[in-house]
């Protein structure tokens, strides 16, 4: 993790990017879709990281929420007394309720910078989040936010961090396509929009000992780490591709295809002998003593 880092100037940059950018983006971009096949998709993962079941009843927090991706999918599947959409871009908690009326269910929202998180010591059930600790100035302080607010014996689940080899790997292959659609948008004036390829904001990258630092304090504390084709190739050659396509192409449903193949090699062949820390996907629990 990086040191020394200016916490407003990162709050601001987060602010602007995920309201002007990634709120009407992000979803079609990282190829996010509202449905009960993702929904079967996304608690499978979050069950496998937390070890067991998803705990129903009570209240969730999806921390970092953006479009809602966790927040709606859970709400959704009526297990909880409230889930609660956390986040910095107002913009993307409006899409994140569009993104609710899709799958029929409903989610309350707070803005938040998350420097505090706002709850109550010891008043809420389950946090989870996706893909949003390297996006903090100092995700170890926030960590014992979450540590706070979760009742005793509430449990955490982060997906989607990245490791620090994972995370270089991907930026080799990402920056030639980086170069080409920042020349697109030179030529077609669109060079007041902020880049895509995250430079401003991506703060952190996490290693084993980074990983253990963030979960002190917690009980049965899991470290996860996998995935090595598939993120690398989704998020360094698809995503950026994705950006640039319409709602309609034809390619994207190809993209789906071609990245359960890639996360089968994965799961068989790749996350057996690819060592911890250069596989890409980083992902935590704990449970609050």
């Amino acid at each position: 993790m990086r040191q020394n880092i200016d916490a407003d100037y990162i709050h601001k940059l987060n602010k602007k990017f995920h309201d002007q950018e990634e709120a009407y983006n992000y979803d079609s971009r990282m190829g996010a879709t509202y449905d009960y096949e993702s929904q079967q998709q996304t608690i499978k993962e979050l069950e496998s990281v937390l070890g067991h079941a998803l705990p129903k009843g009570g209240t969730v927090v999806d921390v970092a929420s953006g479009t809602g991706n966790l927040a709606v999918k859970l709400a959704a599947t009526n297990w909880y007394k409230q889930v609660i959409a956390v986040d910095i871009s107002e913009r993307s908690l409006d899409v994140a309720h569009q993104n609710a009326h899709k799958m029929q269910t409903t989610i309350k929202t707070i803005t938040s910078d998350m420097t505090i998180l706002p709850f109550d010591d010891n008043s809420v059930d389950l946090v989870v989040g996706c893909a949003f600790l390297h996006h903090l100035p100092d995700p170890k302080t926030f960590m014992q936010e979450v540590l706070r607010i979760l009742k005793p014996g509430g449990e955490f689940i982060i997906i989607g961090e990245p490791t620090t080899h994972g995370g270089q790997l991907i930026e080799i292959i990402k920056a030639p396509l980086v170069w080409i659609n920042n020349l697109r948008r030179y030529f077609f004036n669109q060079r007041q929009q902020m880049r895509w390829d995250h430079a401003n904001i991506d703060v952190h990258d996490f290693n084993q000992q980074d990983a253990e630092q963030l979960l002190r304090g917690f009980n049965t504390p899991k470290i996860i780490t996998e995935g090595f084709l598939s993120p690398i190739v989704d998020q360094g050659l698809m995503t950026p591709i994705r950006s640039i396509l319409s709602e309609k192409s034809r390619i994207k449903p190809i993209f789906v295809s071609i990245n359960r193949g890639l996360a089968w090699c994965d799961t068989t062949i790749f996350n057996a002998i690819i060592p911890k820390f250069w596989r890409v996907s980083l992902k935590l629990s704990g449970e609050k003593p």
